[in-house]
């Protein structure tokens, strides 16, 4: 996979990926009256009971080669046990799907299936989702270096930088903001320099889907 299309489904992973908040590798956010109460502990807890989520996405990539940014939007969604998934629905619809060991890429003519074990940055980012959902923050910090910065109220801003190659040589850094559980923004910095920026809205936390839910959003096109 080339280091373009890592860079288009990470939007749908980052969405989930940005909870866990530390200072510096190994310390955790102490609860203040001005300042973010979420903890590590607390948020990694909160995470793990999570049965899944959905939101809505508006994308803006910035390349030096395009005096216009590239947009995106559409819907993501999570549902533990049953896989990731993003709708793509301007300017093109598009579906990026991830169950199990499998990433597909469909629209409505074409379809293309990855296998994750043969993608180490795409891997590394799904394996980044599995450790969050496990409570495994030591796995966390040996993925990235991560900086928090405390709001006020339940506002938060977060700073990741990939530790691991081949992530390292592709990501310059991540950075996020949020609001408890629920992303807002994410600014992805490429080594290239290209920047890709995603605002969350309608975030529905703690989301359950009924099985008609399940076969319509969890498929590809034409699936």
């Amino acid at each position: 996979m080339s280091c373009l299309s890592a860079c288009q489904i990470l939007p749908l992973l980052a969405s989930l990926a940005a909870q866990p908040v530390v200072s510096e590798p190994g310390a955790v956010a102490e609860k203040s009256a001005t300042t973010s109460s979420w903890t590590l502990q607390s948020l990694l807890t909160r995470m793990a009971a999570m049965p899944g989520l959905s939101a809505r996405f508006h994308e803006e990539k910035h390349m030096a080669l395009l005096a216009v940014p590239l947009t995106n939007e559409g819907t993501l969604h999570f549902a533990r046990g049953v896989g990731l998934v993003r709708h793509t629905e301007a300017p093109a619809a598009s579906t990026v799907l991830i169950r199990g060991e499998q990433l597909s890429v469909g629209t409505g003519s074409e379809r293309r299936d990855i296998d994750l074990g043969q993608n180490p940055v795409v891997r590394l980012f799904v394996d980044s989702i599995l450790k969050i959902y496990a409570g495994d923050g030591p796995a966390l910090e040996r993925m990235y270096t991560m900086q928090f910065t405390p709001g006020p109220g339940d506002l938060w801003g977060l700073r990741l930088v990939p530790k691991l190659s081949p992530m390292d040589k592709i990501i310059a850094e991540i950075e996020l903001t949020g609001r408890g559980l629920a992303l807002q923004t994410m600014k992805i910095v490429e080594k290239s320099g290209d920047e890709t920026t995603t605002s969350f809205s309608s975030v529905q936390l703690d989301r359950t889907f009924s099985p008609a839910e399940l076969e319509t959003l969890f498929r590809l096109p034409g699936g």
